[in-house]
């Protein structure tokens, strides 16, 4: 590298590609240090959650006690000082992973060491900067069974996952905690940062909780009426948190995960992923809607149209409603009833490449006009397409009176605007009953094809009583 000649800004981008893929293939990095040589000139660059930092450029031969320094610090054989989280721990045989365990804190905040039931992560995010939300599964080795370890960085203005994984306990249809580790340390720590923190730097802490394992997201169902009751199941678990403060806001398609199997009505599907939780008062004017919060393709008309309004209506109860029909709109376009995944439709195909107002317009439109096509309705059965229909039919007066109060100052729709939102629980029972009658429809269509094919096997299997003669 020509650091001489080459600006830092490209520099950085170059080191940042090299960090970057660490971070993929070491998912227990806390931080990437890089040093940059070239010529008799050296560059220090620092990566973490919180981006990036990088040393002025020094002259190997002006000042070589701190070249042999760094490159001392960059050798240790103590992980933790070279970026590794060392509460993850490898059996190494023949130089090779052959297995592991985390430690963590247990219910009463003793260790306890979990084995690993695979060497590599089932999900984390690949970007630098960021959350980096990494889920490691494991099992209790008292009781054997199976639990997920999820860590993040969150930003230290938000509430920690934890606070709201506490206040659920015992909600039927949502997470369950285990325990938590709530500070693990800070990047302004990881940068040596004391009192004085430069301006534009965003400080993360790094969190762990262990939460219960449930089945897969709820786009490996098998059947139409197990995707009824997994939504139905995590909806009366979003009501019930909504009556106890808080608020999701990011109610997507890989947040509503199927209960285990054989789970009994309540957990039959299962809300998770608290991260952009808030907590959360109906009627109230203090969690004004971003449209930066929540996944794209599930967010609400209003929230998508929240961007540039200087007074944007409330996140409410009522926009992760309307996400939960996005993630049944999803499933009906892009899947057949067994669970087989189709060729994307137009409609979905336009929400995937437009964002803001344009997608929220293309939304409302959606709520408001056109049926199904033929093609996306025959692959499901009619009761399932009818909890479609009637679910949208509930959310198009909604939708049209949202636009209404966007259109008002906030003292013209203030009383309105509460009065509208304090209806929750008719909001809810109202979507509930649409869910219940679509399940006993299908639960009805499913006994009446037993009892035919009962009824065919009993006339073509059974072999006549008369006797031969």
């Amino acid at each position: 590298m020509e650091a001489d000649e080459l600006p830092v800004d490209e520099q950085l981008v170059r080191v940042a590609i090299y960090a970057r893929q660490i971070f993929i293939h070491q998912p227990n990095r806390r931080f990437v240090r890089v040093l940059a040589l070239a010529g008799h000139h050296l560059r220090l660059f620092h990566f973490d959650r919180s981006g990036a930092q990088y040393t002025p450029l020094l002259d190997i031969h002006e000042d070589p006690h701190t070249f042999v320094r760094l490159v001392l610090g960059l050798s240790s054989p103590n992980e933790s000082d070279i970026g590794l989280d060392n509460s993850i721990r490898w059996l190494i045989i023949n130089g090779r992973k052959a297995g592991g365990a985390l430690m963590t804190r247990g219910t009463d905040n003793n260790e306890i060491l979990y084995p690993l039931l695979r060497l590599e992560p089932f999900f984390f995010r690949s970007t630098i900067c960021g959350r980096s939300t990494t889920c490691w599964s494991v099992f209790d080795p008292e009781t054997g069974e199976e639990l997920l370890v999820k860590s993040s960085w969150r930003t230290e203005d938000m509430i920690s996952e934890h606070v709201y994984l506490q206040e659920a306990a015992g909600v039927a249809g949502v997470v369950q905690m285990v325990s938590c580790e709530p500070d693990r340390g800070q990047t302004k720590d990881l940068r040596g940062f004391r009192d004085t923190i430069p301006t534009g730097f965003q400080n993360r802490v790094d969190t762990r909780v262990v939460i219960k394992q449930y089945g897969p997201p709820i786009m490996e169902f098998t059947s139409p009426k197990q995707v009824l009751c997994a939504l139905r199941d995590a909806i009366a678990g979003h009501m019930t948190l909504v009556k106890k403060g808080t608020l999701h806001r990011d109610v997507s398609i890989r947040n509503v995960v199927l209960g285990k199997p054989g789970a009994e009505p309540g957990n039959r599907g299962i809300l998770i992923d608290f991260d952009m939780a808030i907590h959360y008062e109906a009627g109230s004017a203090n969690s004004p809607a971003d449209w930066r919060i929540g996944t794209r393709l599930y967010q609400s008309a209003m929230v998508l149209s929240s961007g540039g309004d200087p007074h944007p209506l409330p996140h409410s109860h009522l926009d992760d409603i309307e996400s939960f029909f996005y993630v049944l709109t999803d499933i009906i376009h892009a899947y057949d009833h067994g669970g087989v995944l189709q060729s994307l439709g137009s409609e979905l195909k336009l929400w995937n490449r437009y964002d803001g107002h344009l997608l929220g317009e293309l939304k409302r439109a959606f709520l408001i006009e056109k049926p199904l096509p033929k093609s996306i309705s025959s692959r499901w059965p009619k009761a399932f397409v009818d909890v479609f229909y009637a679910f949208r039919d509930f959310l198009r007066p909604i939708a049209l009176q949202k636009l209404i109060f966007t259109d008002e100052t906030p003292e013209e729709r203030a009383e309105d605007l509460r009065a509208f939102m304090l209806s929750a629980d008719d909001h809810y029972n109202f979507v509930l009953r649409l869910f219940d009658e679509g399940i006993a429809a299908l639960a009805m269509a499913e006994a009446e094809e037993l009892d035919a094919a009962s009824s065919v096997c009993s006339s073509v299997c059974i072999p006549s009583l008369v006797p031969h003669i």
